[in-house]
């Protein structure tokens, strides 16, 4: 039996321990803050349970994958398109198209445009991009017509959460955006904890030490078969002196509301087309609220630029108040967070440094910045896996 340890407890590095503790090997799991789950925690505030912004789990991504092998109980809903559901441009609200059906019946497109918007929702499905092409090349490719694209560009942040398409990865994007289309995704009963809790209770059955606030110098402190890092950019290089290169990081700001019931004629879904700005009741999915309760995420797309913190929460209130009239009257909690990490490294044209990429004998990297495969949580179980498996391997020693 060899000795492994963990460095970090989000779920990129309770997915690694799991793995390698699956495979009959002892692991210790250190985490340097009080509490398991990184980005994926999620807060209880009074029986509102609010993520860290807006989270959804793709059912038919690598993470939901590997949790159903294993057992991890969760549960939730689809979002709401069905009732309520809008897309916004120039405050005017449109039904969420979601069928055939109701593009041909939109009032957001002229003939032409449903044409063409028929056509980009195929070429989403079929998600073939030319190698290293950018979001915005392939998009100059295959739409034609300024509402469209603006159209186009809306899906593909509500999917990957990035707004520069001069610098996101085709290829990336659309298997993220096929993902969607084809099999949706969840809002989560009981927030991401209920993944974490359940991914560290089978972590400890299969005898991972786990230790909360223990923060760690340096690797060369460690003594084990191997280490994995599941912890950020800027930690790994810190504990290893290895330098990354550098990334592009995606960000978001969130309003998030609980409220003590839903304001009349109030939407349930709604996505800006003109600009970054999105707001979805999770709670119309999703057992986060207390009875009669919903919880709300206003949020706004930062990519990689921060702003006046200021400004875009007024902006937020402001499109709560186009969306849900009358909620300041219902709000029984509310959270604005000015600048969330929904990644530190978002898929450019160019890769992403993989599980190996530091180079050393003992040592390899997992997270949602890491690796060739998936985006965001699917990312972060994905490369998990990849570096659990690379760990255990015979290794050359580095130069």
């Amino acid at each position: 039996m060899k000795s492994y340890v963990v460095i970090g407890g989000g779920l990129a590095g309770l997915t690694a321990a799991n793995e390698l503790a699956g495979q009959g090997n002892r692991i210790t799991l250190l985490e340097q803050s009080s509490h398991l789950g990184g980005r994926a925690a999620t807060h209880n505030e009074n029986g509102y349970l609010l993520n860290l912004g807006p989270h959804a789990l793709y059912r038919g991504g690598r993470a939901a994958q590997t949790f159903r092998e294993w057992r991890i109980p969760f549960s939730g809903g689809i979002p709401p398109t069905a009732s309520r559901a809008y897309f916004v441009r120039e405050r005017q609200f449109y039904p969420m198209v979601t069928n055939l059906g109701g593009l041909l019946a939109t009032r957001m497109f002229n003939f032409r445009e449903k044409l063409e918007v028929s056509n980009l929702l195929r070429s989403f499905t079929a998600a073939k991009a030319n190698q290293r092409e950018r979001m915005a090349d392939w998009l100059d490719r295959h739409v034609s017509t300024a509402r469209v694209r603006e159209f186009a560009a809306t899906l593909i942040r509500i999917a990957t959460f990035a707004i520069d398409l001069d610098l996101l990865d085709a290829q990336a994007a659309l298997n993220q955006i096929a993902s969607a289309l084809k099999d949706n995704v969840l809002y989560l009963d009981g927030g991401w904890q209920t993944l974490v809790d359940g991914l560290a209770q089978r972590a400890r059955s299969l005898g991972v030490n786990i230790r909360c606030g223990e923060p760690v110098a340096n690797v060369d402190s460690i003594e084990a078969a191997g280490i994995v890092l599941a912890v950020n950019p800027a930690q790994v290089e810190k504990l290893t002196g290895v330098p990354l290169p550098a990334g592009l990081p995606l960000h978001m700001a969130s309003l998030d509301l609980g409220l003590d019931g839903l304001p009349k004629d109030a939407a349930n879904a709604a996505f800006a087309l003109d600009r970054p700005l999105y707001l979805s009741a999770h709670s119309a999915s999703a057992k986060l609220a207390p009875q009669g309760g919903r919880m709300v995420h206003v949020a706004k797309y930062l990519g990689g630029a921060r702003q006046d913190p200021n400004s875009v929460r007024a902006e937020l209130e402001e499109y709560a108040t186009l969306v849900l009239p009358g909620w300041r009257r219902h709000v029984a909690f509310a959270r604005f967070l000015p600048a969330l990490t929904v990644t530190p490294m978002m898929p450019t044209t160019t890769s992403r440094p993989d599980e190996d990429f530091l180079g050393l004998q003992r040592v390899t990297i997992a997270g949602d910045w890491v690796g060739p495969e998936g985006m965001l949580a699917d990312a972060a179980v994905a490369s998990a896996l990849r570096a659990a498996g690379a760990i255990q391997r015979p290794r050359a020693a580095a130069a």
